[in-house]
C-alpha cells in the first residue's frame, strides 16, 4: 500500500489506550516505556493496516479523512472482521503477553487486570462494527465486486494501479463506486494524471522567475470541467484554466510561472486544482533551489541561543569549475585540508567556523559575506541566524531583506527598490537616511502599487570607501513609521579583478 495512503481513526466508543507505567519500577518500567513508544505494524489483506502505538489506527487506500468505525464499517465491510480478528488477537494478546513476561508483583498484576479491560472494550466495540458490516455494507461490496457493463468496457475488464501524480485516480474514475458527499460530489480525488507530477525548476539565481508546463490528462470515462485553480504563494503566477474542459484521454496545459526569492535556500510551493463533481483537489507540487554560482551548503549560520557555535560549510562552485576563496568577514579563510600556499585552486572546499572566533562580540550582521575570485560571483552572502540579527519591524513590512550590490568599484552608485507593505491610505514614503559614514541613502521616489509601495533607493558611497562596506538604513514615512534594512557590496580600486581581500 502506498505510503500516502490516508488514515481514519476510531471515533466511536472507547480508545484503546494501554495506561503509562508508575514511577519507581526501575528497569521494568524504562523497557515498557521504549516498548510502547515503538511504532508496531501488522498487514492484513484488502489493503488494511492495523497500528499498535498506544492508540489503534487504521489505515486504508479509499479513506481519506478520519472517520468513524459506524461509516468505516458501512463502506468497506472487511475491516469489521479483520478488526476483530486481528486488534483482539494480535494486539491486546501481544500487549497482554509482553507485560506478563516483563512485569512482575503488584504492577504486574494490576497492568494485566488492563489489559484484560482493554480487550473486553475492544470485542464491545468491533462486534458491533461486524454487525453493521453485515447489515449495511454487504451491499456495497457486491456493488464493488461486480463491475457495469459500462465499467467494463471503459476499463477493459482489468483493474490497474494509479499512476504516479495521478492522485489515485482509479477509484473515482470507475463511475459509482466511490462514496459521494450530500451534494452529490464524489469523496476522493479525480480521475487527473499530472504529466510531470512535479514541476521542478532547479537551481535559479536569485529574483528570477521562471515558466513551467504540466499537462491534466483525463483518465476517467467522462468529460471533466476545472473549477479553479489556486496557488498556494504570491510567489507563483499561473495561467486561468477555470472552466475549461477535459475531454476523455484528452489533456489541457497549465502554465505557471515561479519567481525566485533573493535568498539562497531552497523553496517549494504547490498548486490545488479543483475539478468539478469532486470534493479532493488534486496538489501540483513545485520546487526550486535558489544559489549564486557558488553555493553553500547549509545556506545560514543557526547561532542562536542553545545552538552550537562552530561548525563546517561546504563552498562550490555549481558548474564545478575551480575557484579561490579570498577571504570571508574580511580575513583569510579556515579551509580545511587545503594550504593556499600549496595547492592548486578547487571547485569544492571545507569551511571551519566558529561564531566567537570568527566574528566580534557584539558586532555580528545578519550576513557574512565571502570574497571568491570569479567574475561572476565576487561575494556570497551567508545568513547569520542570530539574536542580534533579528530586523524587529515597526509597522512597515518589507517584503525582502536581502539587499546587495555586489562588487562595484571605488566610487560608484547603485540603485535598488525596495518593496514595503502594510501602507497606509493616505501614508506616503518621505525620506531616507543612512546610519553609515561610508555611504548615503537618497530617496527617489515611491509608487504605491495595489498594497505593495516601491521604494527606489540610490546608495551613494564616500570617494574613499574601500572593501567590504555594511550600511544599515531606514526608510521614514509621512506618518512616522519606518523601516530599518541594510544594503552591503565590497568597492574596489578601479581595474581590479581577482581577489582584493578586504
Amino acid at each position: 500500500m502506498e505510503e500516502a495512503a490516508s488514515r481514519a481513526r476510531f471515533l466511536d466508543g472507547p480508545q484503546f489506550m494501554i495506561p503509562p507505567p508508575q514511577e519507581g519500577n526501575g528497569q521494568a518500567v524504562r523497557m515498557l516505556r521504549s516498548h510502547y513508544r515503538r511504532p508496531r505494524r501488522r498487514r492484513v489483506r484488502n489493503g488494511l493496516v492495523i497500528e499498535a502505538y498506544g492508540t489503534l489506527l487504521i489505515k486504508e487506500p479509499r479513506m481519506s479523512e478520519r472517520t468513524p468505525i459506524s461509516l468505516l464499517s458501512r463502506e468497506f465491510p472487511h475491516v469489521g472482521g479483520h478488526v476483530c480478528g486481528h486488534v483482539c488477537g494480535r494486539v491486546c494478546g501481544r500487549v497482554c503477553g509482553q507485560v506478563r513476561g516483563q512485569v512482575r508483583g503488584h504492577v504486574g498484576t494490576w497492568l494485566r487486570a488492563v489489559c484484560g479491560l482493554v480487550s473486553l472494550m475492544a470485542m464491545v466495540v468491533v462486534v458491533g462494527a461486524c454487525d453493521q458490516s453485515a447489515g449495511n455494507g454487504g451491499a456495497a461490496a457486491a456493488n464493488r465486486a461486480s463491475p457495469t457493463a459500462d465499467e467494463a468496457k471503459a476499463t477493459g475488464a482489468k483493474s490497474a494501479e494509479p499512476a504516479v501524480g495521478a492522485q489515485a485516480a482509479a477509484p473515482a474514475s470507475a463511475g459509482g463506486s466511490s462514496a459521494t458527499s450530500e451534494d452529490g460530489s464524489v469523496d476522493g480525488p479525480p480521475p487527473i494524471e499530472l504529466d510531470p507530477p512535479l514541476l521542478d525548476f532547479g537551481i535559479l539565481p536569485p529574483s528570477v522567475a521562471k515558466e513551467g508546463t504540466v499537462r491534466l490528462v483525463n483518465k476517467g470515462n467522462k468529460e471533466l470541467e476545472v473549477l479553479t485553480v489556486q496557488p498556494s504563494c504570491k510567489c507563483t503566477t499561473i495561467d486561468d484554466i477555470s472552466g475549461k474542459k477535459i475531454p476523455v484521454g484528452g489533456s489541457i496545459e497549465l502554465r505557471a510561472t515561479m519567481k525566485s526569492q533573493s535568498a539562497p535556500g531552497k523553496k517549494s510551493a504547490d498548486i490545488k486544482i479543483l475539478i468539478d463533481g469532486y470534493s479532493q483537489v488534486i496538489p501540483l507540487q513545485l520546487k526550486q533551489e535558489v544559489s549564486l554560482p557558488v553555493r553553500v551548503s547549509p545556506s545560514y549560520l543557526n547561532v542562536v541561543k542553545g545552538q552550537p557555535t562552530t561548525g563546517r560549510i561546504v563552498i562550490e562552485s555549481i558548474d564545478k569549475q575551480p575557484f579561490t576563496v579570498c577571504a570571508i568577514g574580511g580575513k583569510k579563510p579556515n579551509l580545511i585540508g587545503f594550504d593556499s600556499a600549496k595547492d592548486a585552486p578547487r571547485n569544492q572546499y571545507l569551511l571551519d567556523w566558529d561564531f566567537d572566533r570568527d566574528f566580534a562580540p557584539g558586532e555580528a550582521k545578519r550576513y557574512w559575506l565571502m570574497e571568491t575570485d570569479r567574475a561572476d560571483c565576487p561575494l556570497v552572502d551567508i545568513f547569520v541566524r542570530h539574536e542580534s540579527t533579528v530586523v524587529l519591524p515597526r509597522g512597515i513590512s518589507p517584503t525582502e531583506y536581502r539587499h546587495t550590490f555586489g562588487r562595484l568599484e571605488q566610487g560608484g552608485t547603485y540603485d535598488f527598490v525596495l518593496d514595503l507593505t502594510k501602507i497606509g491610505a493616505d501614508e506616503k514614503i518621505v525620506a531616507a537616511a543612512s546610519a553609515s559614514s561610508a555611504a548615503k541613502v537618497e530617496l527617489i521616489s515611491a509608487v504605491l502599487e495595489g498594497e505593495v509601495m516601491h521604494v527606489a533607493l540610490r546608495v551613494v558611497p564616500n570617494p574613499d570607501t574601500l572593501g567590504l562596506t555594511w550600511i544599515p538604513f531606514t526608510v521614514y514615512s509621512s506618518t512616522g513609521r519606518q523601516a530599518d534594512q541594510a544594503v552591503w557590496g565590497q568597492y574596489v580600486p578601479k581595474g581590479l579583478t581577482g581577489c582584493y581581500g578586504r
